[in-house]
């Protein structure tokens, strides 16, 4: 048994709060037949899924949150970016640049063409919960470790640069080992770490979003990183070794070197 296969749900979820310096819970996600006991419907706590999951970082005391099928009550592209529902035949316009027939011509403008959307779709690949329900949970210790699909962090920007090269650490790949993938809030932070798209990579971590809807919410100083749980174990167990155990004052510095500009138009750095 190596480093990494050792570390509980808790330890893995502690070892990433220091790695980062989260000031907001780590989360995992994980998924299941049965409903976790206490757990509540995400919908409960708010429609949108993403939304939830950021509540659930911030307040201690939300209990595990689950996703499942059958209900109005979630966001509808929620559910299809869990692999919950089949999209509506219309929905491809919705998010690209409307129909009269569908919502009132009302568009999100997220791509160019409804032809791109179905297209992202298709290389995304098809999307399947690995149970009846979809839970994110904290990282606690009474969750089996084997279980666990991925964990989600919400951090500021430095911190998030210095987890993405935590994850690069121990890995040779300059390109795809972090990626920020297109899609929506919930589908980057939960369906391509967790592995439930049929082709998203398996060996990355996923930051962002690039999805604007969830900017009336989402600080606008708070970045979100998906992790498969192979690599926050691999992270977790390369923390001491890594730039931030052995310098720790480079990753978060304790002063800061400000630039200046001379008088001759050059700049110069002060402490």
């Amino acid at each position: 048994m190596n480093k990494m296969d050792m570390l509980t749900v808790g330890e893995m979820g502690q070892k990433l709060v220091e790695a980062g310096r989260l000031k907001l819970r780590p989360l995992c996600v994980y998924c299941t037949d049965e409903i976790p006991q206490g757990a509540v419907a995400s919908y409960k706590i708010d429609r949108c899924i993403a939304k939830a999951v950021y509540t659930a970082a911030i307040f201690h005391e939300t209990p595990q949150v689950y996703i499942e099928a059958g209900h109005e009550q979630y966001c509808a592209g929620g559910l299809l970016w869990m692999g919950f529902v089949e999209p509506h035949p219309k929905l491809k316009y919705f998010v690209t640049v409307g129909t009269p027939d569908f919502r009132g011509g009302a568009a999100e403008h997220l791509k160019a063409t409804p032809e791109l959307f179905d297209e992202q779709r298709e290389r995304a690949g098809k999307i399947t919960p690995p149970g009846r329900y979809v839970v994110i949970a904290p990282c606690t210790d009474d969750i089996a470790p084997e279980s666990i699909r991925s964990l989600i962090l919400f951090a500021g920007s430095e911190q998030i640069r210095n987890l993405c090269g935590l994850a690069q650490f121990s890995n040779s790949d300059p390109f795809f080992r972090t990626l920020i993938p297109a899609g929506s809030t919930c589908a980057m932070m939960i369906t391509f770490p967790a592995g439930m798209a049929e082709h998203a990579p398996k060996d990355s971590a996923y930051v962002g979003p690039t999805d604007p809807t969830g900017n009336l919410w989402l600080p606008a100083d708070l970045l979100i990183m998906g992790i498969p749980a192979a690599i926050a174990r691999q992270m977790g167990a390369d923390m001491d070794a890594s730039f931030i155990g052995r310098r720790g004052k480079v990753a978060y510095p304790e002063k800061r070197v400000e630039v200046e500009r001379k008088d001759n138009g050059c700049v110069h750095e002060s402490i």
